[in-house]
């Protein structure tokens, strides 16, 4: 007689052969499972069930949540960093301006990058920047050279940067703000608001007023 069915009993789920994923692996999944799923909502067992791998393979790479989220925001500032296109204007005014506007622009089409990026720079210190970011280091070398010193051109930095970085992180869709669509999605364009530029032209315009007087009368020469 044929034993009988077990109908409470479920055949395992076959997972991936152990040593088939590895760190890059990981973290091109993850960035295909938080397109869809709010980082906050993030976990390494929801990760592996994404994968379809054991949890002990994720934690072989990375040892936390937190750790992964590091891994992402690092590989998410080098695609930015190299993003960044090259300097353009010829007044430090207009070479400023136009940073961070395509600052603002690059990160406005990809809410992930923005998540993961927006707090991560902000804690960046002087030699960080300029050691990681060469567009940067390129900035703050011109601001010099168009007079400021070189403490003024880091705060100048660091102000106009924290003001986009605010504004891209209050212009998020409060309904729900992870997820995200691919930025191969969105258009190729982006229109800055006029009312964040509004803020970068005051900024600027007060930061006129700091310069040494012989840097001013050089520009108006």
């Amino acid at each position: 007689m044929p034993p009988s069915a077990n109908t409470g009993s479920k055949r395992p789920r076959s997972r991936r052969a152990r040593g088939s994923i590895n760190a890059p692996g990981i973290l091109a999944g993850v960035f295909e499972f938080c397109r869809d799923t709010p980082v906050d909502q993030l976990s390494m067992p929801r990760l592996a069930a994404y994968l379809d791998v054991g949890v002990t393979s994720i934690y072989w790479y990375f040892k936390s949540k937190r750790e992964l989220l590091d891994a992402m925001a690092e590989e998410a500032l080098v695609s930015f960093y190299e993003s960044m296109p090259a300097l353009r204007g010829d007044a430090w005014e207009d070479v400023l301006r136009e940073f961070f506007k395509n600052f603002y622009a690059l990160l406005a089409v990809d809410d992930l990058k923005c998540d993961l990026i927006a707090r991560r720079i902000g804690s960046l210190t002087y030699q960080e920047t300029i050691t990681s970011w060469p567009r940067a280091a390129e900035l703050l070398a011109g601001l010099r050279d168009a007079g400021f010193p070189s403490s003024l051109a880091w705060h100048a930095f660091f102000t106009l940067s924290t003001y986009t970085r605010g504004f891209l992180l209050t212009e998020r869709p409060a309904e729900d703000p992870a997820a995200a669509v691919p930025a191969a999605a969105q258009p190729s364009g982006v229109t800055v608001p006029e009312d964040f530029e509004f803020g970068i032209t005051n900024i600027i315009l007060g930061l006129r007023t700091l310069l040494p007087e012989d840097a001013r009368d050089r520009d108006v020469a």
